[in-house]
Parts: structure tokens; sequence; C-alpha cells
């Protein structure tokens, strides 16, 4: 009888923790970027003006990255055709792949163009703390391994 009444117990507990952080999984991109706005509004102390330039660079990127994951599933079926063809026809791969690679270049230029517009808007002080900021998470994620 004991040992019935610790097995349930141990199945509703490993229900209940798996339950509990079913809630941790990751929510979907824009969820992270949202996260990251309050983040950075947060830890740089960001006016009215610097919110709303962040949120419309955010806006902004996050219709780039919704593009690109919408050709995702082409580009996947793409592949599975050449992968399963006798050949596999190397000009076209290539030609996809540079399709994505300029999609990408394209979002890393309207990146480096945001965020320098963001960045002169930063006042001294929150130019400060961002290096500290950026340098913590170096030390974090490096633990010295350099």
């Amino acid at each position: 009888m004991v040992k019935k009444v610790l097995y349930i117990a141990l199945i509703v507990s490993l229900v209940f923790g798996v339950g509990l952080f079913s809630g941790c999984r990751p929510h979907g991109h824009h969820k992270g970027a949202e996260f990251m706005v309050d983040y950075v509004t947060e830890v740089l102390d960001l006016n009215e003006a610097q919110q709303e330039q962040l949120n419309q660079i955010k806006v902004e990127l996050m219709g780039k990255v919704n593009q690109m994951r919408a050709n995702k599933a082409k580009f996947h079926d793409e592949i599975m055709a050449q992968l399963s063809s006798e050949e596999i026809d190397q000009a076209r791969v290539k030609s996809m792949v540079a399709e994505h690679r300029a999609q990408m270049d394209e979002v890393i230029d309207l990146m480096i163009v945001q965020f320098s517009d963001f960045h002169r808007t930063l006042t001294p002080e929150q130019r400060t703390k961002l290096v500290n900021k950026v340098e913590d998470f170096h030390k974090w994620h490096h633990n010295g391994l350099e």
C-alpha cells in the first residue's frame, strides 16, 4: 500500500512539475523582442521619445523577420525536393542560399542603421550604462574562457 501511494505521489509530482515548467517555454520571437524592449527601457532609464523610437525599431525589425519566416516553408520544401531528386541542382541551391543571405543582409543593415540612430539619442549616462551592461553580459557568457 505504501509503495502504491509513493508511486502515485511521484507521478503526481512529475505531472505537476511538467505543468509548472511548461509555462517557461519560449512563446515566440515577438515575446523575446517585447522583453528586450522592456529590459533596455528599464536598464537605460529611457525617456518617452526614446521608448517610442525603440518600439518603432522593434516593429520594423519584427516585420522583416516575419517576412523571412514566411519564406521558411518555401525554402524547406525546395530543399526537400532537391534532396529527394536524383541529382541536386547546385545552381538552384546556391541561388536559394544567396536569396536568404540577401534577406539577412537587409535585416542586418537595417539593424545597424536603426541602432546607430537610437544610439544618437542616448545621453552620456545612458551610454555608460549600456557599455557597463554589455561588459557584464560579456563576462557572464565567457566566464574567463578566453
